[in-house]
């Protein structure tokens, strides 16, 4: 029973430095699918450690054969890793993602935070569902725009968006996206619906 108790409590401190420590959750996750994990990772792998030793001294107290303790905790793990790993994956899956890329904007409404002057730099703050950002700014052929100034997004270089004035008819309207103008995106679909200012 002793050493079932030691498997037990090796998976609970495996747990606890998988759950602090997340780095060392990336070096046991092999076999990982690039978004989800792999069945051994840490999470899992403590678990199925756990449930090992808890079966095997469940079965001992009950006084099995040690070879039936052995197998009765090894399919407890293997049943116990499994619904880990499922619910882990399941959880990973169901994380709202965060992710952004600045060339999603172009198209786009947003306001002139910082104004920009002629030939130089300023900043827009632009909305999207992912949440709002500031961006460093460049008027359109080095025109200058001043703070509060509703523009659209023409382009982007680097990590700086290139704008213009918004017309009139999208000033009227900010809260109904880019004016019907979608941006130039790939996966960006759904990510970059209703900006606005």
């Amino acid at each position: 029973m002793l050493i079932y108790f030691g498997i037990a409590l090796l998976g609970l401190l495996l747990l606890i430095v998988t759950l602090v420590v997340g780095e060392l959750d990336d070096l046991l996750d092999f076999g990982a699918d690039g978004d989800g994990i792999g069945p051994f990772n840490g999470k899992v792998l403590a678990a199925s450690l756990t449930a090992f030793g808890a079966a095997g001294m469940l079965a001992t107290y009950y006084d099995r054969s040690p070879v039936t303790g052995a197998l009765i905790a090894a399919a407890t793990a293997v049943v116990i890793g499994a619904l880990a790993w499922w619910l882990i994956g399941l959880f990973y899956k169901q994380q709202a993602t965060t992710e952004f890329s600045v060339s999603w904007t172009r198209g786009r409404l947003a306001e002139v935070t910082t104004a920009i002057p002629e030939g130089g730099l300023g900043q827009v703050l632009y909305r999207d569902a992912t949440g709002s950002r500031q961006l460093l700014a460049r008027g359109r052929e080095g025109a200058g725009i001043p703070a509060g100034q509703l523009v659209r997004i023409v382009d982007v270089v680097g990590s700086t968006v290139i704008v213009e004035p918004a017309t009139a008819s999208e000033q009227a309207a900010p809260a109904s996206g880019a004016g019907g103008n979608t941006p130039e995106r790939g996966e960006a679909g759904a990510r970059g619906q209703g900006a606005g200012a």
